[in-house]
């Protein structure tokens, strides 16, 4: 049977994948023997590996180090938290630096790039290293939230009573169930459908949301955030998924069909960070804690991202946007943000090809 170029390109892509992953788990043994630093980077590095494996279909999913597979996991309904969008429903993009401010609710830095995003992974640098974490006086209760943009022409919005005017979104995200436990899954909205939500969809005001299928995670905790990495992506006429991995070696995956909302065919800004967990409610860090939230992208433009001062989802956390500095060589287009309650210095981001 004929194999088109393309489909040749992409295995053999797959298969430098396969190989830096297998290259890896072998110096895995000799390292973890070495000292717990060596260990923590193999993990880091298992992580990175198994982030560019795909899953195969729709649903849930787990990995353990030092595998690089995925292997089907139970699925569960997602929790009833609402992840609210921010309040004017839309921030204008202005100048990229702003003055200090409690983060979130439409106040954050996001990653704009020229053509479309077709994956995106969080992560956090500099955090502190005694960070702690109260959401409504409970313990680590947060959301980790990977968001797209809201954005205009998706057919979801075909049905609203005044499509010109509706706007999707879709979130990737982390939330907190108890001690112990918690949740990934993928959040669509359709702003300002003002209509007889689609079935399957919920109403709120004058918006309409659902979730995708969810699995069960292990807790993130507050010091677990310096080895977090949440993977969103996003495929046309395919799945999107959403990925949790933290430097214990888990992983866990949930995918769904890209036409709930048709993202692939819209996303070009992302906001990535710790927020409330859900309800417009808030993360409230420790006196002198400090997070960078750091997001790469794969995207159709190679280009650094343009940093802009805007965000999407209502939750907050209590930090403020802080002096960010210079990013050395990346992989791949970055964007960075610092965020303190210590010293803030000017606000600013910043952003590396």
């Amino acid at each position: 049977m004929h194999v088109s170029n393309l489909r040749k390109t992409a295995l053999a892509a797959l298969g430098a994948v396969a190989l830096a992953g297998a290259t890896l788990l072998a110096a895995a043994p000799a390292q973890a023997a070495s000292s717990p630093a060596a260990t923590a980077a193999a993990k880091a590095g298992w992580q990175t590996a198994i982030s560019h494996v795909p899953q195969q279909g729709t649903g849930c999913f787990q990995a353990e180090y030092p595998s690089l597979s995925w292997h089907a996991a139970a699925c569960v309904a997602a929790p009833k938290i609402v992840l609210v969008p921010a309040q004017a429903h839309e921030s204008a993009h202005h100048a990229a630096h702003i003055g200090p401010q409690t983060v979130g609710d439409g106040s954050d830095y996001s990653a704009t790039v020229s053509g479309l995003i077709s994956k995106a992974v969080g992560t956090f640098t500099n955090v502190s290293s005694g960070i702690s974490e109260k959401g409504e006086g409970v313990t680590n209760s947060f959301s980790l939230q990977l968001n797209s943009q809201f954005f205009s022409g998706s057919p979801a919005c075909d049905a609203a009573s005044d499509p010109s005017s509706c706007q999707a979104w879709q979130q990737f995200v982390y939330t907190y169930n108890a001690a112990g436990s918690g949740y990934i899954f993928m959040q669509y909205w359709l702003i300002d459908y003002n209509a007889t939500c689609p079935s399957g969809w919920t109403t709120y005001s004058t918006d309409c949301y659902t979730n995708s299928n969810s699995t069960e995670v292990s807790e993130v905790t507050a010091k677990d955030l310096a080895t977090v990495k949440l993977t969103a992506s996003a495929v046309s006429g395919g799945n999107d998924g959403v990925s949790l991995s933290i430097g214990s070696g888990t992983a866990s995956s949930v995918t769904g069909k890209d036409t709930k909302v048709h993202l692939a065919s819209y996303w070009n800004t992302t906001e990535w960070g710790v927020f409330g967990n859900g309800g417009g409610s808030a993360a409230d860090f420790g006196s002198s804690n400090t997070i960078e939230p750091t997001t790469a992208l794969t995207s159709t433009s190679s280009g650094a991202p343009s940093c802009v001062s805007e965000g999407f989802t209502g939750e907050t956390n209590n930090l403020k946007l802080a002096a960010t500095a210079a990013l050395g060589t990346e992989s791949s287009p970055t964007i960075a943000s610092k965020q303190t309650n210590g010293t803030a210095g000017t606000a600013s981001c910043a952003t590396a090809s």
